[in-house]
């Protein structure tokens, strides 16, 4: 399943926001694999989820973070680098390519954005993640600001 860049942007699932712009930098809120309330992908990395299916997923949630920030800063355009990215993959007992499932996500931003795109990044294996989907995936992002 692939995106292609037309990732729209979901609500939040509690009391926060997608996205807050504080003195240039956009800090994004942990994106999962949904459209509106629908989870698009499910399960842990390395027992129901494979790890092409997951680096589909990372790219959706790569999308939806672009989209978010797009849309609090006023478009793409004002993106000027993306900065940090982590990745958190609910990962099976014995799964350890928690990398190669972000991959998915770096290689997106880097497709959309070109060298905007490139980024520094963690990823993280852990036991659960909302709604039981496989990757969640947060990011900071250098922007100009509105004008």
């Amino acid at each position: 399943m692939s995106t292609d860049g037309l990732a729209g942007v979901n609500k939040p699932g509690g009391n926060y926001v997608p996205v807050v712009i504080h003195g240039g930098l956009a800090y994004v809120s942990g994106q999962l694999p949904r459209c509106g309330e629908d989870l698009l992908y499910s399960g842990k990395v390395g027992a129901a989820v494979d790890i092409k299916d997951a680096q589909e997923a990372a790219a959706l949630c790569a999308d939806l973070c672009i989209s978010a920030v797009s849309h609090a800063a006023g478009g793409e355009d004002k993106i000027v680098q993306v900065l940090k990215v982590v990745g958190y993959v609910a990962s099976a007992q014995g799964f350890t390519q928690q990398s190669q499932v972000v991959n998915g996500a770096s290689d997106r931003l880097i497709e959309r954005l070109g060298e905007r795109g490139r980024h520094a990044r963690t990823s993280i294996g852990v036991a659960e993640l909302p709604r039981g989907a496989p990757i969640e995936l947060e990011m900071v992002v250098a922007v100009r600001s509105q004008s």
